[in-house]
């Protein structure tokens, strides 16, 4: 309002002044070309001059704006392209939230030029393009997104394998993901579509050697890393036991083991799994050594009981083991059980008694009371043992599932 205020005043100020001079000498000028001239006074020639710029003035900008040169209509014409491919980007992923894979891919294919971020639109229009099986055209709308935008190959690449996922084409999608990891060894979400897809097709081998790579990146939690090596390498134990058909499995079974890491190789549901599949393939032996060797990092029921229960192996080394356990585990009521269990493979049915009625004293477990059952049977005292078996057998069905 201020700055229309001032410039009235100011035309108005030059209006009087010009009107001033005009009322006191009108001036005079004649133009003569040829046989014609024209005659008028100063001030309406130079009205007549101002009119004549103004004019040219506005026929030349008028014949840029026909050719396309004049920035400010090249200006406005691009804005408006740019807020009219952002509505049809907006209707684009709209329909395509909906499951209109057509009008989506129509949309966002007319929009993706003139939009401020072409790649976006390419990647959605090539996925309404793959949920319409019109696979030619999805490979057309990836390089265009590409070509859109630089440093968009992993983008495009990422996207591409998560189509062919999404369809079931596992294979290829892998094939996509390790094309990338050549070029993108470190890429945390790459690894973990990488990840996934391996545990889908159950290719542990090619898990296990992404392992390092998983642990260098410092970008997935240790715990996501220890769960995914405990599942890699119970799966490689029982890959290495069937996949030696006609040979003897065992030096390729150690030799796993003796691989992992030290924290893997002292992880209970491995050293177990481990000490198991060496127990069916008759190598209580080994199976003896490396639980015995494990127990001492790791303690587990579960172990324990497993270390118990292996034949062919000296009893009363085993027992030996168990019983210097028990100076840093008095009050452990399984530890107690194992002992006299292994006490009575070694003939000492006095010292496995003893051990059982301390177990029963720390806790009456349906074992206990089972093993002192069948002890009593051995000495003739079928009445003790009756209670006893009684007694295990109402605990077991009070156990759930029991």
């Amino acid at each position: 309002m201020k700055r229309w205020l001032l410039f009235f005043v100011i035309t108005l100020v030059v209006a009087l002044g010009v009107g001033s001079l005009a009322g006191q000498d009108a001036g005079y000028v004649l133009l003569s070309w040829g046989h014609y001239s024209i005659e008028t006074s100063l001030w309406f020639f130079l009205l007549l001059l101002g009119l004549m710029l103004v004019v040219v003035y506005f026929l030349f900008r008028f014949s840029l704006v026909m050719l396309g040169s004049d920035w400010r209509f090249n200006e406005w014409r691009r804005s408006r392209r740019t807020a009219r491919a952002r509505k049809q980007t907006t209707r684009g992923l709209l329909s395509l939230a909906l499951g209109q894979w057509a009008r989506a891919e129509r949309l966002l294919t007319r929009s993706a030029t003139d939009t401020d971020m072409p790649l976006i639109n390419y990647l959605a229009a090539a996925r309404a393009a793959y949920e319409q099986g019109k696979h030619d055209t999805t490979d057309e709308l990836l390089n265009a997104a590409n070509k859109s935008t630089r440093g968009a190959e992993l983008a495009v690449g990422i996207s591409h394998a998560q189509l062919l996922i999404s369809r079931g084409h596992k294979e290829q999608a892998l094939a996509v993901l390790v094309s990338l990891r050549d070029r993108y060894p470190r890429h945390s979400y790459l690894l973990k579509l990488l990840v996934r897809l391996y545990q889908d097709l159950e290719d542990w081998v090619a898990l296990h050697e992404l392992l390092p790579v998983l642990s260098k990146t410092g970008k997935i939690p240790q715990n996501k890393i220890i769960e995914l090596e405990e599942k890699v390498y119970l799966q490689l134990i029982d890959r290495t036991a069937k996949s030696h058909q006609g040979k003897d499995p065992v030096p390729a079974l150690k030799k796993l083991y003796q691989s992992m890491p030290r924290h893997c190789r002292h992880q209970a549901d491995i050293l177990l799994h481990y000490a198991k599949t060496l127990h069916e393939l008759g190598e209580d032996e080994q199976a003896e050594t490396d639980l015995r060797h494990g127990l001492t990092y790791v303690w587990r029921d579960e172990l324990l009981i497993a270390y118990a229960g292996l034949n062919g192996v000296d009893a009363r080394r085993r027992f030996l083991f168990a019983e210097k356990q028990l100076q840093g585990r008095p009050n452990d009521p399984v530890l107690l059980l194992i002992l006299a269990q292994l006490a009575l493979r070694i003939e000492q049915p006095e010292r496995a008694k003893e051990f059982l009625l301390m177990g029963l004293k720390l806790k009456s477990l349906p074992e206990l009371n089972a093993e002192m059952g069948k002890l009593l049977v051995q000495e003739q005292d079928h009445v003790g043992a009756s209670r006893y078996f009684q007694k295990a057998l109402a605990q077991q069905e009070c156990q759930p599932g029991g």
